[in-house]
């Protein structure tokens, strides 16, 4: 028997971390014989989507140019719904969890199956006050909900009363080709990411003006772009690291960087589970981070390959990548363990905990 699961995203075209992994799971999918993969956005910005998406899977949209509000709200849960029907949808997988407001909606009127998937973690409500809400919705209603860390699977099985299972399945690492070969003296530091609040930059520059001048042979980049800019090339200024502190706005060729890097560094003030971790484990770097909820502890061991600063200790934080900066054998060691657990990260494995899911699901009775 077929299944056809769609994917459920704002916009599938965009450059995140969420629409990343959301196109890494479901070219994995559709590999599988029996499952037809499709992805349904609000709008697409862009006519080519920043990821490669596997030419086997149809892409929809709700609106054909950019809608937002929630005055449009039962205008878009009928043009879902349209759409479930018309391309016979069996489950509706929603990438970013507060899509559950329409996709729960549907599921009333169609019956069609629904995951939530989560990518913040339960106790960030980024930029939308009523996730909470959809949460709390999902809990009741939603077939399944996926988390990204156990961390936060055990956050929602203590705070909500769940009608549905909850299940914790990472994202996948992928693998560079050719391997990395880590470079021992290398003295540049690397950190990515959007430049917005959540990502915590302005604690990266303090931390930073602690470290560089005491090494004036290292040097510190950052990759990403966003609203913070300003106020982060103003900070840099007034520290007076301009020389080895850079902002390097978006680049093309992340492999380049991630070869050429001593360690990475993340200052997120919170998380889902950071991809650019599970990057810079690829490419067998030492991590250094703050140990926000939710990711960095389920991603990297602390002393094995990486250290972890609690939130938001910037004098920790600033020691622990000062101890790597003057010992080269120390962070050699750490890169040689960077890949101690990489079986839970295999894109195979986690395929597989993705199908039985959706078995499970499709078995469920309405």
């Amino acid at each position: 028997m077929s299944v056809h699961i769609g994917f459920f995203s704002g916009d599938i075209s965009r450059s995140g971390g969420t629409e990343n992994v959301g196109i890494m799971i479901a070219n994995a999918l559709a590999d599988i014989e029996d499952y037809r993969i499709s992805f349904i956005s609000l709008f697409e910005e862009s006519d080519q989507p920043f990821f490669a998406i596997d030419r086997h899977i149809n892409r929809f949209t709700i609106y054909a140019e950019p809608t937002h509000g929630i005055q449009h709200y039962f205008d878009t849960c009928l043009r879902l719904k349209r759409i479930v029907l018309e391309q016979h949808i069996d489950v509706l997988v929603d990438i970013d969890g507060i899509l559950d407001m329409y996709s729960l909606f549907v599921k009333k009127l169609t019956g069609v199956k629904v995951i939530s998937w989560e990518h913040f973690n339960y106790l960030q409500n980024p930029g939308v006050p009523y996730r909470k809400l959809t949460r709390r919705w999902a809990a009741r209603s939603a077939d399944a909900i996926v988390t990204l860390t156990k961390a936060d699977k055990a956050l929602y099985e203590q705070h909500l009363k769940l009608k549905c299972p909850v299940a914790a399945i990472p994202n996948p690492m992928t693998k560079p080709d050719p391997e990395p070969v880590y470079d021992q003296e290398s003295k540049l530091i690397l950190s990515s990411g959007r430049l917005t609040y959540q990502k915590g930059f302005d604690m990266l520059v303090d931390v930073a003006s602690q470290v560089l001048p005491a090494h004036p042979d290292w040097h510190w980049s950052i990759l990403g772009e966003g609203e913070d800019r300003p106020m982060l090339e103003r900070k840099i200024q007034e520290a007076g690291i301009g020389d080895q502190l850079t902002l390097e706005g978006r680049v093309s060729d992340m492999d380049t960087w991630y070869r050429k890097a001593a360690m990475f560094v993340m200052t997120s003030r919170f998380e889902g589970l950071p991809m650019v971790l599970l990057e810079a484990k690829a490419y067998k770097l030492p991590i250094v981070s703050f140990d926000c909820p939710t990711g960095p502890n389920e991603v990297m061991m602390d002393n094995v390959n990486g250290r972890l600063a609690p939130c938001f200790d910037v004098p920790s934080l600033s020691e622990s990548i000062a101890a790597l900066m003057n010992d080269a054998s120390l962070r050699r060691d750490m890169s040689q363990h960077a890949q101690d657990d990489v079986e839970t990260f295999e894109l195979r494995s986690i395929q597989t905990q993705w199908r039985q899911l959706l078995e499970s699901v499709v078995r469920k009775r309405s």
